[in-house]
């Protein structure tokens, strides 16, 4: 067999030039999918960082609704008076009151929002020895935002260093210390179950409390509650009763606003609360009317202080409401 000579203009190799171009078309594309992996990384992490970030908010808000859901009054009807009785009156020994944080006797800090405070049958007790296993016990319960340090530990724990923060708290009285039948006709009953108040969510900075009838029978929601306030006791000994007394609204709506922990941390670094949240707060939510612009204008203020945040918002039915 004869060998037949190779023809090297048949076997081209790569230039310089050209793995050059290779190289850096290479690294272009290595580059892109980076830029991809890094860009797609980063916003995962800040959705997630975002969920997290109002995770606390958001379990604690739909805490209260059920809650609140489940108010009640236990109203009957009576006699308006004995002896001499001369009509029916609605009665109630218990009472749902709502008004302005801070301002007496509602708990809380003054521009948070309102105060709430109500009873419902949760079956919360310290003694469960006593009262185990009886669901349906009345308690005394509120809520409200207060600027606060955190909590102390229990001894032998030093005090830790403050952290004061805007702070949803929510006031549990246990059945057997249930006092608001010791006080039918007023509102003293309302400092021993904020005295039991404890924080369920931080970084709340606002809670917007809006009684209201149904879509239906009010669409503008201003019948019941046109500046935030509800008093089912108030006038109710009047002749005739007003609609509100010893009854529940049909519907309360209710809306907090929250931010991250990353702005909470610029912004709350003293005893006092800071005049970017004050400030962002000043002169909203005095009139339902103003609810919704309201609402946009605290956000817009927020914004503009670069303050990351998010509201909740929800129309909770109570299911003992008579009111038609």
């Amino acid at each position: 067999m004869i060998a037949r000579p190779l023809n090297r203009r048949s076997v081209r190799a790569f230039t310089l030039l050209e793995a050059m171009v290779s190289a850096a078309v290479f690294a272009l594309i290595l580059s892109m999918l980076l830029g991809v992996i890094s860009q797609t990384s980063s916003v995962t992490k800040s959705a997630s960082n975002k969920i997290s970030a109002f995770q606390g908010a958001r379990a604690a808000f739909d805490l209260m609704a059920r809650n609140v859901s489940q108010a009640t009054l236990n109203a009957y009807w009576d006699y308006d008076q004995i002896p001499s009785p001369t009509r029916y009156l609605r009665k109630s020994e218990l009472h749902f009151l709502l008004g302005n944080a801070g301002d007496p006797p509602f708990p809380g800090t003054p521009g948070t929002g309102q105060a709430m405070f109500f009873q419902a049958p949760s079956g919360v007790t310290g003694d469960p020895a006593s009262y185990g296993g009886l669901e349906t016990l009345l308690n005394a319960m509120g809520y409200f935002v207060d600027y606060r340090d955190q909590d102390n530990l229990p001894a032998p724990f030093s005090p830790p260093t403050p952290v004061y923060r805007f702070r949803l708290m929510q006031a549990v009285q246990p059945t057997e210390n249930l006092n608001v039948y010791n006080n039918t006709t007023g509102t003293a009953w309302i400092a021993d179950v904020a005295g039991s108040a404890t924080p369920i969510a931080d970084n709340v900075i606002c809670l917007i409390i809006w009684p209201r009838r149904s879509p239906e029978d009010d669409p503008d929601g201003l019948t019941l509650a046109s500046n935030f306030a509800y008093d089912s006791r108030d006038n109710a000994l009047n002749i005739p009763q007003p609609g509100t007394a010893n009854q529940l609204p049909p519907t309360v709506q209710l809306t907090i606003v929250a931010m991250d922990e990353t702005s909470a941390a610029r912004f709350c670094r003293s005893s006092s609360p800071p005049a970017e949240i004050t400030g962002a707060m000043n002169g909203l939510f005095e009139t339902a009317a103003n609810y919704a612009a309201d609402l946009v204008t605290l956000e817009g203020r927020l914004a503009d202080n670069k303050i990351n945040f998010r509201t909740f918002a929800v129309t909770v039915p109570i299911r003992e409401s008579k009111m038609e």
